[in-house]
């Protein structure tokens, strides 16, 4: 019994400074009173926490205290004292060795003097293979402690994981996590999805602070609410919390989940430090390698009562994008034949193909300071500030085939091919568009924040104030070049996604020849939104020790201001109908465009010089001096939203026939004041309009965590929970496409409702052993009410537009399961005890109920649900050598539901594969080499049928670095 439980204990590091104190002088170090702050957290942390503080070695067994909760303690007491209280109430005991450690056992193990070791001297085989120490498997251990903990459903990554994995930013870290997927931008992670529900249904907070959200200025396809996680290095956050079921303390506004990043602070680290890493990454792709730095050095006094950490990382990084995009399907008759009659009967057919170059160069800064000041047992304060910049230079090179087979003698008798009632093949006169867009794109983001927490006599009062700002930017003006002409008869042929690209063959044009097409216009926009979010809350805690473990309450107002501006121009004098000379074009940028798929089309054509073509243009300046037009104005917005929320949460512990009940109660109330200004247009001009709404939320919620055993536990979670419509959706505001042949226009709708939905969780949790978890979950989402996009026709200026603006629908559901599982293979024989794995699986069904324009009423999935997802990791660590293979795969998307399926692009399934290997040289000095992508992953769209609609490639990524702790 003794060597069993010896062979599993873990050493609680301490600060560098108790620790020689602690060998110097160990009884001396244990009898001393020191002042003591610890909060309620997981008994593991709470331990390390008091090693920490007094500068006494803390040993016990992981398994021992998995899963179990602490109390908070403060005063000034000795470092036994301070554990037996943490420990109270539970079947372990505190046995002190002549060294000074402290053991915690449980009631039945004796440890003799005689056999007592400090953990540093522990012989082999007694410091076996089940000890969890430290690198990303002692990560994963600390996370899924928290989580067994925890009394809501919730998964953390810790900043071993963050660090150690592939991840440009925290999306990608957050990956592997159960139940998350992400949507990648140009190969970097962006957004994320929660048990399948898009990014709108999540709430991003920093330091459970409410954050303020970057919009996307390069297009009009605005994200709304969803925060750009491509703007957050992973590099200066200490852990991510993905929470899946709300407790009444927690911000509402979540159906998905809330994501909370934690930031560095000093006294979360056990000694003052120096860390600095330096990569180079090489996109294989774009063909140019791309430095980033970064560095943390924390600092606390002698005391321990003061401590500042500053944090910073810069990175850059070139993006290129092989895509087809812009595929139209339509239903319609041709005339095979050529007679000039329609023949009977609608099949499916092809009107458009958009082949597009995109490159980007990106520029990342990001800066995170934070003050901690703990004087004393009683009082805490908290200063820290998070700046972060993204600058970017755009340039897309594009051209469109467009051709309109549905009117008589469009095709070339004879050609068209006619598969199951899809037109896949044929020719048909063509009018081609050659475009070039080219920006600086500038997001920055800064949150500051303080709050302060007085601990007193079993009651505990904090606060916390913020301010945060987003501002996204175009300081160079967009500017699109564009050719337009008719281009003769094209051959084409439309495969399946997945299959291949389209084969799309000009049999009288060519389109690397200047004078191919003639000039059409240059379209310059500047667009700007800043969003700014300003918060206050209050808190307050009495601790019980009945039943009743606390009581919780508190209050929160915020408020935040969407400013949105957008100015388009259309320079034609000197261009339109003017057919331009070489000089007039750049070389094609790049080589093997498209290469590694099928598809034959034209692959290399005309690169508009963008500065040349401005010199020709004439009337520029009357122009930009003129006064806003109406579709500046129909384009533009303020949104302002006022809330104020209180709650009451009651925490309790319930023992039960030899098991244990633990878990919260509580309720939350929203207020939510919003006022939503821009312009209507009524045909002639456009007019100011200011729509307000007020609306309030009763959100109660329930967790309730049952412990079984000390390895087995049960999990149950009810909840209202509300997700905000998109700031976008909630615009006054009217956006018409600038292409002449496909006339379609976006708008928004003031008097959305917000999302409502009760939701419920259940969970069976096994924990077999220290860093080891099998998982089981199932979720049910009954969505009230919720926000979908209709498409009708809309009448302006003599021309009908298909508008698509969100509607108010009816009801939905979110149904599913998550399947778990994490291993640390201890106990197979060396050298393979290295090994572990994590493995989960998510499985989504939805069904909502949608109006179409005419008022019929039809039942189909959720737009933006992942189905299934998994990811699955296998990792290997020992001695100097770490490696981890990591592989992330989502199902297909739905984008368009109900009517015709050709309204919007699904997602086929996608997945990457990433790596990385790290060779400790010294303690202190470690060589990494990582991949992100390394399989190619190619991204593939459909519509109706599985026809193709889209490809994108942006290849794999390579990085080399160094990692050094001074």
């Amino acid at each position: 019994m003794k060597h069993r439980h010896l062979s599993r204990l873990r050493r609680s590091l301490a600060l560098s400074a108790g620790l020689l104190a602690l060998l110097s002088t160990p009884a001396v170090a244990q009898d001393t009173t020191r002042t003591v702050t610890i909060a309620a957290q997981p008994l593991a942390t709470a331990l390390e926490a008091v090693a920490r503080q007094t500068g006494v070695n803390v040993l016990f067994s992981p398994g021992i205290v998995a899963g179990a909760s602490a109390p908070a303690v403060s005063g000034r007491m000795s470092a036994r004292q301070a554990v037996d209280r943490l420990i109270a109430r539970r079947p372990l005991r505190v046995q002190r060795q002549p060294d000074g450690t402290l053991l915690v056992l449980t009631v039945t193990t004796a440890v003799t003097s005689g056999a007592a070791q400090t953990a540093g001297s522990l012989p082999e085989e007694q410091a076996g293979a089940d000890i969890v120490v430290t690198g990303y498997a002692g990560s994963l251990s600390r996370a899924l402690d928290e989580k067994r903990s925890a009394t809501n459903v919730v998964d953390v990554v810790r900043a071993e994981d963050i660090g150690k994995f592939p991840a440009q930013n925290i999306a990608e870290a957050l990956q592997r996590v159960p139940g998350v997927s992400i949507v990648r931008d140009r190969g970097e992670g962006v957004f994320v999805r929660i048990r399948g529900l898009g990014a709108s249904f999540q709430v991003v907070t920093l330091n459970n602070r409410t954050v303020a959200v970057n919009e996307n200025v390069r297009d009009s396809g605005q994200s709304g609410r969803q925060f750009r996680f491509d703007t957050l290095p992973s590099e200066l956050m200490s852990a991510v919390e993905v929470v899946k079921s709300p407790r009444a303390d927690l911000d509402e506004g979540g159906i998905g989940g809330i994501v909370n990043l934690r930031t560095f602070r000093p006294m979360d680290l056990k000694e003052p430090m120096l860390n600095l890493s330096a990569n180079m990454s090489a996109p294989l792709l774009a063909g140019k390698g791309n430095p980033r730095l970064s560095g943390l050095a924390s600092w606390m006094n002698p005391a321990g009562t003061f401590g500042a950490l500053v944090a910073a990382v810069y990175d850059e990084r070139t993006t290129r994008q092989d895509r087809v995009t812009g595929v139209g399907w339509t239903d319609g008759r041709i005339d095979a034949n050529g007679d000039g009659t329609l023949d009977p009967g609608t099949i499916l057919v092809p009107t458009s193909t958009r082949p597009t170059l995109e490159r980007e160069d990106r520029r990342r800064i990001g800066l995170n300071g934070a003050l901690q000041w703990k004087p004393d047992d009683r009082f805490e304060l908290n200063l820290d500030a998070l700046w972060t910049r993204l600058d970017i230079d755009y340039d897309e090179l594009t051209y469109s085939t467009d051709f309109a087979n549905t009117t008589a003698r469009a095709l070339v008798p004879g050609t068209a091919v006619v598969t199951d009632g899809i037109l896949t093949a044929g020719t048909v006169g063509t009018s081609t568009q050659i475009g070039r867009e080219t920006s600086t794109l500038e997001y920055a983001n800064w949150l500051i924040g303080g709050n302060a927490r007085w601990h007193a006599d079993g009651w505990t009062a904090g606060t916390d104030i913020s301010f945060g700002r987003a501002v996204s930017d175009t300081p160079t003006p967009i500017y699109r070049t564009r050719l337009l002409g008719t281009v003769g008869n094209v051959a084409f042929d439309y495969g399946k996604a997945g299959e291949r690209l389209p084969n799309l063959r000009f049999l009288s044009a060519d389109l690397g020849q200047p004078r191919t097409l003639p000039g059409r216009r240059i379209e310059y926009r500047v667009n700007g939104s800043i969003d700014t979010e300003r918060s206050a809350k209050f808190d307050l805690v009495r601790e019980l020790g009945s039943v009743v473990t606390a009581l919780n309450a508190g209050a929160k107002v915020q408020r935040r201001d969407r400013d949105f501006d957008r100015r388009d121009l259309n320079f034609t004098g000197g261009i339109n109908g003017r057919r331009f000379d070489a000089g007039f074009f750049d070389p094609f940028p790049v080589r093997g465009f498209l290469d590694g798929v099928d598809g034959q089309l034209p692959r290399r054509w005309l690169m508009p010089d963008t500065a040349a073509f401005l010199g020709a243009a004439t009337g520029v300046a009357t122009l930009l001096a003129a006064p806003l037009s109406r579709s500046d104005l129909r384009n533009s917005y303020d949104i302002s939203e006022r809330i104020a929320a209180g709650y009451a949460r009651v925490d309790f512990s319930i023992p039960a026939g030899g098991m244990t009940l633990r878990g919260d109660i509580g309720v939350r109330y929203a207020h939510t004041r919003q006022t939503s200004s821009g312009y209507a247009d009524n045909g002639t001009v456009a007019v100011p309009v200011s729509i307000r709404r007020d609306y309030g939320n009763w959100l109660p919620s329930l967790n309730v965590v049952g412990e079984l055993t000390d390895r087995l536990q049960l999990r149950f979670a009810a909840s209202k929970v509300i997700t905000r419509p998109s700031l976008a959706d909630l615009a006054p505001r009217l956006t018409i496409n600038s292409n002449p042949t496909i006339l379609t226009a976006v708008g928004g709708n003031p008097q959305l409702r917000p999302f409502e939905a009760w939701q419920y969780d259940g969970a069976a949790e096994w924990y077999p052993a220290p860093g080891g978890a099998l998982i089981g979950a199932v979720f049910y989402k009954d969505i009230t009410t919720f926000v979908f996009q209709q498409t009708r026709d809309f009448a302006l200026d003599g021309a009908t537009y298909r508008l698509t603006a969100p509607q108010n629908g009816g009801n939905a559901h979110v149904a599913g399961f998550e399947i778990a599982y994490q291993q640390l293979f201890r106990g197979l024989p060396s050298p393979f005890d290295g090994l572990g794995t994590q493995l989960n699986y998510t499985h989504t069904d939805s069904k909502g109920t949608y109006a179409t324009a005419g008022g019929a009423i039809f039942r189909d999935a959720l737009v933006d649900v992942a189905r299934d997802t998994f990811n699955t990791t296998l990792f290997y660590e020992k001695g100097p050598l770490g490696a981890r293979a990591s592989y992330s795969w989502r199902g297909k998307v739905l984008r368009d539901v109900g009517g015709a399926g050709l309204t919007a692009n699904n997602d086929s399934p996608f997945g990457s594969l990433d790596f990385d290997v790290s060779y400790k040289v010294t303690p202190r000095l470690t060589f990494v080499l990582q991949g992100i992508n390394v399989a190619g992953g190619r991204q593939w769209q459909y519509v109706r049928d599985d026809r193709f609609s889209g490809y994108t490639n942006y290849g794999p990524t390579l990085i080399g670095g160094v990692r050094a702790r001074l």
